[in-house]
């Protein structure tokens, strides 16, 4: 039997935060709210036996589509870049234009980076509405949720929780 020895025994608060960086859209890194990792999951095969069927792991990862939520600047600079993006991936066939990497840097509650996600090969699928109304008595400020499809991700732990997030 194997021991397993837990490292860190503190569970992940998201709300300790996170840092996307977008090296395509550097402001909207800076506006970023809210992520949801996406899940993941493994296709299966069913092999035929003559009592019961059998699963067995198929060959692929599938990954969601990651989703961002961001604070729009008031000049729109952030919103501009992903729509900018959004239409160079339509518009030109300059591959180096349509895709990013996405980086987010998920804080420990020492606000070090502790887990570094790449997506690699990102690009915008979505950006969503904004809703203008001059009947609200309450400042509202405006957020948009973006979404990205990518080709994969990859993970890397800093373990010891003392990276600073770039």
């Amino acid at each position: 039997m194997t021991n397993y020895t837990t490292k860190n025994k503190n569970p992940l608060a998201v709300s300790d935060g996170f840092r996307m960086v977008f090296h395509r859209a550097p402001n909207t890194s800076y506006f970023c709210q809210n992520f949801v990792m996406p899940s993941v999951t493994v296709n299966e095969v069913t092999v035929n036996r003559p009592i019961t069927n059998v699963y067995v792991p198929g060959d692929k990862l599938e990954a969601e589509a990651l989703n961002i939520t961001m604070l729009v600047a008031e000049n729109m600079e952030n919103y501009i870049e992903i729509y900018n993006w959004l239409d160079r991936s339509v518009t030109t066939n300059n591959t180096e234009d349509k895709y990013d990497d996405v980086t987010v840097y998920i804080l420990s509650s020492k606000n070090n980076a502790n887990v570094k996600v790449t997506f690699h090969n990102a690009f915008p699928t979505s950006l969503g509405s904004i809703n203008f109304n001059v009947q609200d008595a309450d400042i509202n400020y405006a957020q948009v949720d973006v979404t990205f499809r990518f080709d994969y991700f990859t993970l890397t732990s800093y373990g010891d929780s003392t990276t600073a997030a770039p």
